[in-house]
């Protein structure tokens, strides 16, 4: 029977309703390429997160170590008791036992957790440098205690103490603000990060590679069982340009000081290039018992927390007098040759200025004058140069700048020269011709560093080169068991000093006056050894009373400077009193010279 028209199958339909599913069977089979194929290794590995976790663990900090190879910084294993948030929240009973054994409240234990959780599978510190019984007792209990892990991990140790607490600087556990500025580089609550010093400034190059436990977790994210472990990788190798042995020497110096009530610094400088030969600060402090000792530290009226190195500036005395000689050289006014007479005073207006020597040196020149520290010599020397030519030097000099050390920027003082603008500013009155007089021969309103002053005494020594002081010379990876130089830091000029070399000659020549018969520190001359020093003595107040701070600054051999130095003692008497002293031991020491006498550190009977 043959059908109608009307009774045959719509073929458009048909076939439009095989194109639509032939559509969709295309796309599930496209997605499913897609899916296999492109995203097949990112989607597995995907998979295998839902199944596993990494409990980190933290990599040792980088060691750091003087030139010569001896340890100032390392790590040392200590036992630490963790906690996993996850595995602890799960069970109620976990906080109260764990908080028992390890005597702390519980309150204190989720205060950390709340300060310190980065993911449920980041170990929260709760006690840190755990003794062996505690570590028992927990062990005993650990089927008990589920998501507490007990981890031997590196924490920091400074094997020389006090000595270089300054330089070094401390590690101390992240903050809450710091951590939340620091987590996207790595960093998780617990971790130690660097406070001050190199340990602060170099914090990239000292924080190691974190490693950790990979374990399996079941579809609640509970911990199974072990899958492994990731190592870690300890940060780099910082390699100082610090002779330890001139550190110990200064540091012995500048303690004897400290005994008779008087703190210091001492910056030891190579000439050429600038890196940090030594430098102490007193009194100082051990940072392997910081956190212990924290509260009385801060208490210390001699606060020793500062580093009177970098930190602090002082009036420099008559050691301000080179840079006084050199702004009476740039202006013209003054040459090595000039000549003068000092009748022991000159008056400016209705005031009478002094000289240190009250009856007068007499007739010199400038030679003599610098050896003797002739203050009426400098004033003229001041006086014909002007204001301007007196500020332009003492900026040449590096004053009143950072002098770009590789420590914090924040320790690294810019010091103080004083200006007419400056006054104005500091609703001081106007400039005034005392005023001048005054900085001329580093009083009144001059502040300098110690590191400052060291810095310009190694200008002087090399012809004339300001360099960036450095304290790092090479930074080392030692990860494949031989080291590699990462990078190495080479010398920077700053600026330079204008003098010509008759100049600087001249200059060297009175500073080895000053070392010579006559000298302002003829007592603390070195047989067999020519060297260049200039004393200062700065009129200070001390906790309400006046005092002189004893100032000095040297470079030796004269004529073949290896080492610049600038010692300070707050109340320490004339230059040559303390400063000198400490200063003469230092070069013995870099020198490899035996001393056939030795010089009595403190003001001398009568000063």
């Amino acid at each position: 029977m043959i059908e109608s028209p009307d009774q045959l199958p719509d073929l458009r339909r048909l076939i439009a309703m095989c194109a639509v599913i032939a559509v969709v069977v295309f796309a599930i089979i496209a997605r499913l390429w897609y899916l296999q194929i492109v995203l097949g290794s990112s989607l597995a590995s995907a998979s295998d997160s839902q199944r596993t976790r990494l409990i980190r663990r933290t990599a040792a900090r980088g060691i750091i170590e003087d030139r010569a190879g001896n340890i100032l910084a390392t790590s040392k294993p200590r036992y630490v008791v963790s906690l996993l948030p996850n595995e602890v929240h799960a069970n109620s009973l976990v906080l109260p036992r764990i908080a028992a054994l390890i005597g702390v409240p519980v309150s204190d234990i989720v205060q950390k957790i709340a300060q310190n959780r980065t993911t449920p599978f980041d170990p929260v510190p709760i006690a840190v440098g755990v003794d062996m019984h505690v570590i028992t007792r927990v062990e005993e209990q650990k089927l008990d205690l589920p998501g507490v892990l007990i981890t031997r991990d590196p924490i920091r140790y400074y094997p020389q103490g006090a000595l270089c607490a300054h330089i070094i600087g401390l590690t101390r556990p992240i903050s809450a603000a710091r951590l939340a500025e620091l987590r996207p580089k790595g960093y998780r609550g617990g971790d130690y990060v660097g406070l001050t010093g190199l340990e602060e400034s170099y914090e990239s190059d000292l924080r190691g590679t974190s490693g950790g436990l990979v374990v399996a977790v079941d579809a609640n994210g509970r911990l199974q069982r072990d899958l492994g472990e990731t190592p870690s990788a300890a940060g780099h190798t910082l390699v100082l340009n610090l002779d330890l042995n001139l550190q110990k020497a200064a540091e012995q110096g500048l303690n004897t000081a400290l005994q008779e009530g008087h703190p210091g610094a001492a910056v030891a400088l190579d000439c050429s290039t600038g890196g940090v030969l030594a430098m102490v600060s007193t009194p100082s402090f051990d940072p392997n018992t910081y956190g212990h000792d924290y509260s009385q530290l801060l208490a210390n009226p001699q606060h020793p927390l500062i580093n009177r190195a970098t930190d602090s500036h002082y009036p420099p005395g008559s050691t301000f007098k080179l840079v006084t000689a050199a702004a009476g050289f740039a202006s013209g006014t003054t040459s090595p040759s000039t000549g003068d007479y000092c009748s022991g005073s000159i008056t400016v207006g209705k005031r009478v200025f002094h000289c240190d020597k009250r009856s007068g040196h007499g007739a010199l020149a400038f030679v003599k004058a610098l050896g003797v520290s002739c203050d009426v010599y400098f004033w003229h020397v001041a006086m014909r140069a002007g204001t301007a030519a007196l500020l332009d030097a003492a900026h040449r000099y590096g004053l009143a700048q950072p002098t770009g050390i590789d420590l914090p920027a924040s320790v690294d003082d810019r010091g103080n020269v004083p200006s007419p603008d400056w006054k104005r500013k500091h609703k001081l009155g106007p400039w005034l011709p005392g005023d001048l007089l005054n900085m001329a021969i580093g009083q009144g309103y001059v502040g300098v560093t110690p590191l400052q002053l060291a810095d310009y005494t190694a200008a002087v020594a090399n012809g004339g080169s300001l360099m960036v002081p450095h304290l790092v010379s090479e930074v080392l990876d030692d990860s494949s068991g031989t080291a590699r130089v990462v990078r190495t830091l080479s010398p920077a000029v700053r600026s330079h000093l204008g003098l010509t070399p008759d100049q600087r000659d001249a200059i060297v020549s009175g500073m080895i006056e000053c070392l010579g018969k006559g000298g302002t520190a003829e007592n603390c001359g070195i047989s067999g050894l020519t060297w260049a020093g200039k004393t200062g003595s700065a009129q200070v107040f001390i906790h309400g009373r006046k005092a002189t701070t004893s100032v000095f600054v040297c470079f030796a051999p004269a004529w073949q400077p290896r080492i610049a130095i600038a010692v300070l003692v707050e109340g320490g008497g004339y230059g040559a009193d303390t400063a000198a002293p400490i200063a003469r031991q230092m070069v013995a020491e870099y020198l490899h010279i035996k001393l056939h006498h030795q010089v009595a550190i403190g003001p001398r009977p009568g000063h």
